[in-house]
């Protein structure tokens, strides 16, 4: 009985070290990398908007979108 109680508290503590692993990892990722994700999204969005403002009627049609729909997704904010 105690070499099994022994062997579980091992298990738990091994356990317990890896998620404290995983998380110390996670906040250095997020401490160390905000700003680039911010400006990948940034440049993400200004490629893909700028794409949408060349389209014609007849390929906004095709997508589903009306001239409208383009002029509200090109106006916002880059960062969103």
């Amino acid at each position: 009985m105690r070499n099994h109680a022994s062997e579980e508290m091992n298990i738990l503590k091994n356990s317990q070290l890896d998620i404290s692993h995983c998380c110390q990892a996670t906040l250095e990722n997020l401490k160390e990398k905000p700003w680039q994700a911010i400006i990948k999204k940034i440049a993400h969005n200004w490629r893909t908007r700028n794409r949408l403002s060349q389209l014609n009627e007849a390929q906004l049609k095709d997508i589903g979108l009306t001239a409208a729909d383009v002029d509200h997704e090109v106006n916002k904010p880059l960062w969103k």
